[in-house]
């Protein structure tokens, strides 16, 4: 077939692309509208080595990665929950919680997504707090075991420091109600194209003489008029 026959193919039935398109979208539209409204707060933690060093820089880059893995951990988040005051479930807590790392940098992000802006920032702030305490205390444990490093200097440690301290966001990020729409309008296009050649495979009616002679292999003696 030339691509003008499957043009014409789709223009016989457009009103069927068109009402896929229309049925997607607006059920798109609706599902989207009817989705809470969800809020992203994040956090910046970065890891210092005291004094600064090559080796101590690596160091610190290592230990914040396996920090990572604690934020997400259940009696931590319940921990930081307590530090902080806050009446709010762990599970609550949790839900939404990650944790991003840049493998090329000494820092880390805490990043919360929840239908609530303030808990969402009180988390991220009572995570990051709770965090920054725990090296904290994990070095003063390791001066005081160890106060001197091996050539008889003081011990080096790894401070890790809170970037931001994040508020309730205004704005949310979702749903995105024109994202999807727009995207179930274009999968609704799609849809109705392929309906159209699927009816046109399963309808046996001969329309054109080019119609007769691609499916009988017959020459047409005579046609008759529409009027």
């Amino acid at each position: 077939m030339r691509p003008e026959e499957y043009a014409l193919i789709v223009l016989r039935r457009w009103w069927l692309v068109l009402l896929a398109a229309v049925v997607a979208g607006g059920v798109a539209y609706a599902y989207s509208i009817s989705q809470p409204k969800t809020y992203q707060v994040s956090a910046r933690l970065m890891a210092i080595a005291e004094p600064p060093d090559y080796w101590m820089d690596l160091y610190a880059k290592n230990r914040l990665a396996s920090y990572g893995d604690l934020i997400n951990n259940g009696p931590f988040v319940a921990e930081a929950l307590q530090r902080a005051n806050l009446d709010i479930d762990v599970g609550q807590a949790m839900s939404g919680l990650a944790v991003g790392r840049n493998s090329d940098s000494n820092v880390i992000q805490v990043v919360k997504t929840d239908t609530d802006p303030e808990r969402a920032a009180a988390v991220v702030n009572a995570l990051a707090a709770a965090f920054v305490a725990r090296a904290e205390e994990e070095n003063a444990q390791l001066v005081t075991e160890y106060p001197t490093g091996t050539e008889g200097v003081k011990r080096n440690t790894v401070r890790i420091e809170q970037l931001d301290t994040p508020g309730p966001p205004s704005t949310p990020i979702g749903p995105r109600v024109k994202l999807n729409t727009a995207a179930a309008l274009l999968l609704g296009l799609v849809v109705g194209v392929l309906l159209t050649f699927a009816a046109e495979y399963l309808e046996d009616t001969l329309r054109t003489e080019e119609d007769v002679d691609r499916y009988l292999a017959l020459p047409t003696v005579a046609a008759i008029p529409r009027t």
